[in-house]
């Protein structure tokens, strides 16, 4: 059962992947994304620093040791060690392990839904 949950999430990945305005591969890299332009985001790197401008619909962390600012309806942490300062969202969803989660207010919402199957993730509201 552990196996095939694994495998759904790769596929949801890989279909996510497919769909995205803008997918990040490289490794080490500092950008700044304008989700104006680019709604759905994809960040499967490792290493990366990355700042939103406006709001995006769908952010999908999987890579590790990413660290990502800015605001987006959802943001999808697949990956491990990743750290993610919302600005505002409406859903928080932690599959992978290890990630760090702080946001500040909801996007349409007083606060965000969160839901957490990894492990060993923090999730709290910035003060």
């Amino acid at each position: 059962m552990r196996t095939m949950s694994c495998s759904l999430l790769a596929l949801a990945a890989i279909a996510a992947t497919a769909h995205a305005d803008a997918t990040v591969i490289e490794n080490s890299k500092t950008l700044t994304i304008d989700c104006a332009k680019d709604k759905e985001v994809n960040l499967i790197g490792n290493h990366l620093k990355v700042t939103l401008t406006g709001t995006c619909t769908k952010v999908m962390v999987t890579g590790n040791h990413e660290q990502v600012r800015g605001a987006a309806t959802l943001f999808y942490v697949a990956g491990n060690n990743n750290t993610v300062t919302a600005d505002a969202t409406d859903e928080i969803y932690l599959a992978g392990n290890k990630n760090t989660v702080t946001w500040k207010k909801g996007l349409t919402k007083a606060s965000p839904k969160i839901s957490n199957p990894g492990k060993d993730n923090a999730v709290s509201q910035a003060r």
